[in-house]
């Protein structure tokens, strides 16, 4: 009986199978069978179970240069306060969250994937197809030429197929994230709508960080009415699945390490990646900045991390580098993940940006609230000085706090987050659709979404307290309910859409200090009346009388709104004139003298008066002046049009500007040699030659000691101490070269091509990388814009090259010698510096085509095309270390330091400039290019076509950029000719 019981269990089991896939999946019969089929022929694997593969370890893989190269080693910004408090400067008590009735109107969240085909097509490696199951399909096109050779009709079949991989796709839906769910939901409907992965799982990650055995830390669920799958339960052993996490990587569970094991057993099994929010730069300041950053190569389709081909893309002297993870990390950039699904896919000369985690999680960081750390202040101060107001004390210690991490922010943000910062600090109520009707309204250039993101990670505003998520869902379903069909059409209600914030204590006024008031009453109009449209919907009462009015009753759940009144009260009550009276009538429940609109705050509300603010402050424009000129009218004559024109006398001005700056008083040819590497008998043998080119010195300092001392120092090789610094500047001449790489150039990258003619102007160049002694003497100069620390190097030394400074230290430095000098200084374009680097040279170098460490600063231990090698470099070397220089008498363009350029980054040369000119348009502007290899680079990083990037605001710990400095070459500095 038993067994009769089982197996008519089995056959109900396999009824509802068939019917669950007939109906739901809508699979045909034979697809029905074939899944049958397939699944008495599969093994059950034990959950979590490793197989044990026969393939060698990976060999290590020639340095690359990606963005992450150089990454931005700042803490990440901290989680805001668990239970921040608000701060209304109201004088009746705070009344709390604002109902959710009363929120702005939903606005739709437009997508950020707009262009579906770039990333279908960036996917393509991935889309290769295998055999499903024993089903026969007709070849069409093969059973036509077998009747047109055979003239037999007889058809070919063929084996059904379906694409190799399927995705399980993880999404986190942390707190952090709340602001990518419409980025999310593009992913997931191009992986699905498509079609060209087997199958696309989504799966929400749910983490409790306190669960004890045997229950499990991670869960992933498909759908909150089931339960949750163990992350082991979806491995395949076959290798034929992709696994995808889509995050910011910021949340706890990354930094506490709960999510390691998942990662290290999928990574075991199957391709597994990141696919990162965030832009690169700022990867670092997440938890991924806990592991070392590396490049990721493969040479197998669909290679599971553990055999992926790694790279150190930044120094890491740990003794467990090969017990971490592998982690691919990737943004929705199409180009990014298309070099990735090329490296998944086997193409050995394709790498990624990736990062090796430790097997084991760390502290998460957090911050101390606003409140402690002022309180912390406030008590210093009244230990100091016992008899101050405690109140008084506290309300400096916050307003200080809060003016040095707004200027924090200002110095760190791009310029579209402190624009959009500053006006949400006029917005009376934030939530996420309130961002996006500021963004649209005020900002209508700024597409990407960053900004946004910079302003939710700046730990400037907090989360409001008292909004549960389950408060927040039955909110949605109540408008839901009550919403327009129209407006559910355009929108779909998200409850994260409900939450609201507010700025930490003190920070909101110092904020309105840099706004404009014209954009603050714009502000305050567009949520004003977003907020009364959204009233009227719920209540029949005045919105306007509500507010200035404490008798007018409304419903228990409205009653919030005061606190909608007193912030507007607060914003207001700094514009000064009739607005901080409005305010006060705000404030005090007074009725304004002339009501004539409800809501909205329309300017015909309060009389005109005049606002007066210096323009110059906001947009650098000088400050106004006034003029005189001529008003002229056209007479309101029907009969004649247009008017008969008038003779007139004028005078024309043509302005002439001086370009040339004074001709330098020392220009002279100086002698060098040339080095180059050619192979004699199988060894490497160094060729030197003399030559001579043509130079100037520009005197940076004056002789700090009289001659006599100053001719012993010399004696003792203090020549920068006891002579005055000088800046050699080498003429180059103009001329058209090829820039990038060849096809045939070893280890040459994506990011060199296509190669392209390109003429240079005449210019001239440093000699040298700006060594510490130069540095030095132009941060004594006036500043221009930015302060200059005049010590940054690490690896000390008056000769050795200048590093640790960013693209805008090293521009301040141009703009201050630039000034001192009256000609004009600056960096190199990218095709200046690669024309300056080759001279004249087509090969990997101008040594030729291979280096030599008797030559260059750069990691000797590794060949170049079968060149010499020697041991690793571990510091910078002095200028002219090596005594050689290429053709046009420059030296160290090969190691030693990076060296910054004008150009915008750009992931290859199409489109690029063919005059020489700096590329500064489109492409990745928070990015500039860095050429030249380091002391830490390896040979191919060091390449005349070798190219890199970074952030301009970037310093590294790893004293690696340096910069030269380019001047233009007028006619009163040309060189002797003939």
């Amino acid at each position: 009986m038993s067994g009769a019981g089982a197996t008519g269990a089995a056959g109900d089991g396999v009824s509802k199978l068939v019917k669950l896939l007939a109906e739901d999946r809508k699979f045909t019969s034979v697809e029905i069978a074939d899944t049958l089929w397939l699944a008495t022929k599969m093994e059950v694997a034990t959950p979590g179970a490793v197989v044990e593969t026969k393939r060698p370890p990976p060999t290590p893989l020639p340095s690359v240069d990606l963005g992450g190269d150089l990454p931005d080693l700042e803490p990440p910004p901290l989680p805001p306060p668990t239970t921040p408090q608000v701060n209304i400067a109201a004088p009746t008590p705070q009344t709390g969250v604002l109902p959710p009735k009363t929120l702005p109107v939903w606005l739709a969240d437009p997508p950020m994937l707009t262009d579906a085909l770039a990333i279908i097509r960036a996917l393509r490696p991935l889309l290769q197809k295998v055999d499903a199951g024993v089903g026969r399909r007709l070849d069409e096109p093969a059973t036509v030429e077998n009747i047109a050779r055979t003239r037999l009709v007889l058809p070919v079949l063929q084996s059904e197929q379906r694409p190799y991989f399927d995705i399980i796709l993880v999404v986190d839906r942390g707190s952090s994230m709340h602001i990518w769910q419409r980025l999310v939901k593009d992913v997931v409907r191009i992986l699905k709508r498509y079609g060209v992965f087997w199958n696309v799982q989504v799966f929400d990650l749910k983490v409790d960080p306190e669960a004890k055995p045997p229950e499990e830390p991670v869960l992933l669920v498909s759908n909150p009415q089931r339960p949750g799958h163990r992350p082991s339960e979806l491995i395949d052993q076959q290798g034929q699945r992709i696994a995808v996490v889509l995050s910011d990587c910021a949340g706890p569970y990354w930094w506490n390490g709960t999510l390691l094991p998942m990662l290290h057993s999928w990574g075991a099994m199957m391709p597994t990646m990141v696919w990162q929010v965030l832009p690169g730069w700022m990867w670092k300041r997440t938890a991924l900045g806990r592991g070392t950053a590396v490049a990721l190569g493969n040479d197998v389709y669909g290679g599971a991390n553990q055999w992926l081909k790694v790279q150190l893309q930044e120094r890491d002297e740990s003794d467990n580098l090969g017990q971490r993870i592998s982690l691919p990390v990737v943004t929705s950039n199409p180009h990014d993940l298309a070099r990735w699904s090329l490296m998944v896919a086997g193409d050995r000369r394709q790498v990624t940006p990736g990062f090796l985690l430790p097997l084991q999680g760390g502290t998460v960081p957090r911050s101390r609230s606003y409140e402690d750390i002022a309180q912390d202040r406030a008590q210093q101060r009244l230990t100091a000085a016992p008899d101050t107001d405690p109140a008084a004390a506290l309300n400096q210690a916050l307003n200080t706090l809060a003016l040095e991490r707004v200027e924090r922010f200002l110095e760190l943000a791009s310029p579209e987050a402190q624009r959009l910062i500053m006006l949400l600090a006029a917005a009376p109520v934030i939530t996420p659709p309130v961002v996006r009707l500021i963004r649209d309204a005020m900002l209508p250039e700024v597409t990407s979404p960053l900004p946004v993101a910079e302003v939710f990670l700046s730990g400037l505003l907090q989360r409001l307290p008292g909004q549960s998520a389950s408060d927040l869902e039955q909110a949605v379903q109540a408008a839901a309910e009550q919403a327009e069909p129209d407006e559910l059409d355009q929108v779909a209600l998200d409850a994260q859409d409900l939450v609201q914030y507010d700025f930490a204590p003190g920070v909101r006024p110092v904020l309105l200090t840099f706004l404009p008031p014209v954009d603050t009453i714009d502000v305050i109009n567009s949520v004003s009346a977003a907020v009364e449209r959204r009233w009227n919907q719920f209540s029949t009462e005045d919105f306007r009388a509500f507010l200035t009015d404490p008798t007018v009753q409304v419903a228990e759940e409205l009653q919030g709104m005061r606190s909608f009144a007193s912030v507007t009260a607060d914003i207001l009550n700094q514009l000064g004139g009739d607005y901080a009276q409005f305010a006060q009538a705000l404030r005090q429940g007074a009725e304004p003298a002339q009501p004539t609109r409800i809501g909205g705050f329309d300017p015909s509300d309060f009389p005109l008066q005049d606002i007066e603010y210096d323009v110059a402050e906001f947009i650098n424009f000088p400050s106004l002046e006034p003029f005189k000129f001529i008003e002229a009218h056209f007479e309101d004559d029907t009969s004649t049009f247009p008017p008969p024109l008038q003779p007139d006398e004028f005078v024309v001005i043509t302005l002439e500007t001086q370009t040339d700056p004074p001709p330098p008083d020392n220009l002279e040819q100086f002698e060098f040699t040339i080095a180059t590497l050619h192979r004699d008998r199988g060894q490497w043998q160094i060729q030197r030659q003399p030559s001579s080119a043509y130079r100037f010195i520009e005197q940076l300092t004056e002789p700090s000691s009289p001659s006599l001392f100053r001719g012993i120092a010399q004696r003792l090789n203090f020549q920068h101490n006891a002579d005055r610094v000088g800046l050699e500047m080498v003429s180059i001449p103009g001329g058209t070269f090829a820039m990038g790489s060849p096809d045939s150039e070893p280890d040459l990258q994506a990011n060199e091509g296509p190669q392209h003619e390109v003429t240079v102007p005449s210019f001239w160049i440093g000699r040298y990388p700006v060594t510490q002694a130069q540095w030095r003497a132009v941060a004594a100069m006036p500043q221009v814009d930015r302060e200059l620390k005049p010590d940054p190097a690490r690896f000390k030394g008056e000769n050795r090259p200048v590093e640790r400074v960013t693209w805008f230290d090293a521009a301040e430095f141009c703009a201050r010698l630039s000034a001192h000098t009256g000609r004009q200084y600056r960096l190199p374009s990218e095709a200046e510096w690669e024309y300056a680097c080759r001279a004249g040279t087509t090969t990997p170098f101008h040594f030729g085509e291979t280096i030599s460490s008797e030559l260059a600063n750069y990691q000797g231990s590794t060949a170049y095309a079968d060149g010499p090698t020697r041991e690793d470099a571990t510091k910078t070397t002095s200028i002219d270390h090596f005594g050689v220089a290429n053709a046009f008498g420059l030296s160290d363009m090969h190691g030693n330091v990076f060296e910054w350029c004008q150009d915008y980054w750009h992931s290859n040369y199409e489109g690029a400039p063919t005059d020489g000119s700096a590329w500064i348009e489109g492409k990745d502007s928070e990015q500039r290019v860095c050429r030249g290899g380091s002391w830490f680079s390896f040979p191919r990083n060091c390449r005349s076509a070798s190219r890199s990037n970074s952030r301009p605001g970037f310093v590294s710990d790893y004293d690696i950029i340096g910069f030269r400095v380019v001047c233009s070459a007028p006619k009163t500095l040309q060189p002797p000719t003939g």
